[in-house]
């Protein structure tokens, strides 16, 4: 088969494709190109001399924590490099994620659901799903980097340095895409293929943020990450580790694109265990059928939050000798942290990392369920005497208990580290405990929605993705762009006790955890109430 035979039809899976994610395109380059401009407009509030940026620059320098997170800092002086040292890491991190995402729904996805067999009926060859696929995923980092680089350079900051960040976030974010079509080309199921793109990137950032905490590491190198740090846009561009990137993502997608060229629909490079000869008896209830499911899944986010907590703590204590030396980046903390207490005002604000993560398990968990009603596998479940909630159960008790633990995993790592750096493990790590349970009713609030939209209104499922992106944002960047308080209370987690660096408060735990449980209350009602699937 030639070439061209091979990518037939690929224009008509781009217009399916465009059409199709045409209002989440619009959604995410809207929301991050409006955040990051937002961001460009806080410096001269926050850091308004000369002097306080080099302040800033200097404690930075000898703060491994926030270097090893957010990456070196080449320009303090100018606003646009302290908007790309603030930005770089987090959106090539969403950036990777969203668009590895949307490789494999159009891919891996659109196979286990039959899609693939229905559009591919007519003419259309083997290469243009995925090549399709990966121009769709390309559109989300176009639709972002244009009106970021307008938005930037309308600030009145350079518009070459301004389009050096955005090409270097781009460019970093298609390796992922790479990485996603391979992916979908190895793993037999979407699970399988976001888990893999998911890991990669998650330990693309690890190397990076430990290359990042000591000097002239060599470890910067091996990851994208460190590469669109390295391009130091406003501050002397390398244009050429740009063209590394971009070359990277070529090479990984081609390779995708030639495997899926090659491959019947449905199979897999990886192909799926065989199951033992008798199913163990746990197997008989949905709960079980829910572990055996998610335990891998599970496992895999413990561990990454254990050894996320594990260097947070490691590198803390020197952290806080740094900060305290400035009395403006002090502040900045203590406010995100909500304690007076620099300590705690840091445990507080790390475990808000854990927080927002978790919450991301336990919408993505519940969505399992949506995935078994559109492959048919709800409809098989339920045909068997199992009244609905029950059917449902397993996935919710997973994403609601899975959540608490990938929380109180990462408080452990953090308090275990610290306390024996300062020679006193029981209070550090009670004091991380407890720090990361006061965060559960927010994690299982948001939880909460996603079910409540799954049992109700499925089509609504994303609406637990938009509540926690308004979290992210109101707690990391709410400071930043100095929201108001009244706004920042929108989020749950606004409306948590600082403890321990505060005095505790009990009623926002109530009442969170009274909302939560009638949310479950609510989301039974509904999936009782509507059809399956719907």
């Amino acid at each position: 088969m030639t070439r061209e035979a091979k990518l037939a039809g690929t224009s008509v899976h781009i217009r399916l494709g465009l059409r199709r994610d045409r209002i989440r395109i619009i959604a995410w380059s809207a929301t991050l190109s409006v955040l990051i401009v937002g961001i460009a407009t806080s410096w001269d509030r926050l850091y308004p001399t000369e002097e306080s940026r080099r302040q800033l620059a200097a404690t930075l320098a000898l703060n491994p924590s926030l270097t090893a997170i957010l990456g070196p800092i080449f320009n303090p002086i100018n606003t646009g490099g302290l908007t790309a040292w603030r930005s770089i890491a987090g959106y090539v991190l969403v950036l990777g994620l969203v668009q590895s995402f949307v490789v494999i729904r159009h891919t891996r996805a659109d196979e286990q659901v039959g899609l693939v067999e229905l559009t591919g009926s007519g003419s259309v060859g083997s290469a243009a799903r995925a090549s399709a696929a990966v121009f769709i995923a390309m559109t989300y980092g176009m639709a972002f980097a244009v009106p970021t680089t307008l938005g930037l350079a309308a600030l009145g900051l350079s518009v070459g340095g301004s389009l050096a960040l955005t090409v270097a976030i781009v460019g970093a974010s298609a390796v992922f895409i790479g990485v996603a079509v391979v992916a979908a080309q190895a793993a037999h199921s979407s699970r399988g293929a976001n888990g893999i793109s998911g890991a990669t990137i998650a330990l693309a950032f690890v190397i990076s943020a430990i290359g990042n905490s000591s000097t002239n590491s060599p470890l910067i190198w091996l990851s994208p990450f460190g590469w669109a740090e390295q391009v130091r846009a406003f501050a002397d561009e390398r244009w050429w580790l740009i063209a590394l990137s971009l070359g990277c993502g070529l090479v990984l997608a081609a390779t995708g694109v030639l495997i899926s060229s090659n491959r019947d629909v449905g199979s897999s490079l990886l192909p799926p265990r065989l199951g033992r000869a008798r199913a163990r008896s746990y197997l008989s209830s949905p709960i079980g059928i829910a572990w055996r499911i998610d335990r891998t899944w599970l496992m895999w986010w413990l561990v990454g939050s254990a050894l996320l907590g594990i260097v947070e703590g490691s590198i803390l204590n020197s952290s806080l000798d740094a900060m305290s030396a400035n009395p403006a980046l002090t502040k900045l903390i203590e406010q995100l942290g909500g304690s007076a207490n620099l300590a705690a005002a840091f445990i507080v604000l790390m475990i808000g990392i854990f927080a927002l993560a978790a919450s991301g398990f336990a919408i993505a968990t519940i969505g399992r369920l949506g995935q078994a009603e559109a492959t048919g596998l709800a409809e098989l479940e339920l045909s068997a005497p199992i009244p609905r909630p029950r059917w449902a159960a397993g996935q919710v008790l997973m994403a609601y208990a899975g959540a608490g633990l990938v929380v109180l995993t990462g408080s452990a790592g953090i308090g275990l580290v610290y306390g024996s750096s300062v020679h006193d493990i029981p209070t550090s790590l009670g004091h991380a405990l407890g720090a990361g349970l006061i965060t559960l009713p927010a994690v299982w609030l948001i939880a909460g929605i996603a079910w409540l939209t799954f049992g109700v209104r499925p089509h609504w499922f994303a609406l637990g993705w938009v509540v926690l992106g308004w979290c992210v944002i109101a707690g990391w960047f709410g400071a930043v762009l100095g929201l108001p308080d009244w706004l920042l209370k929108t989020s749950p987690f606004g409306h948590l006790p600082t403890w321990p660096g505060a005095p505790m408060s009990w009623p926002p735990i109530v009442v969170l955890g009274l909302i939560s449980a009638a949310l479950i209350v609510i989301a039974v009602r509904g999936l009782l109430r509507r059809d399956i699937p719907a």
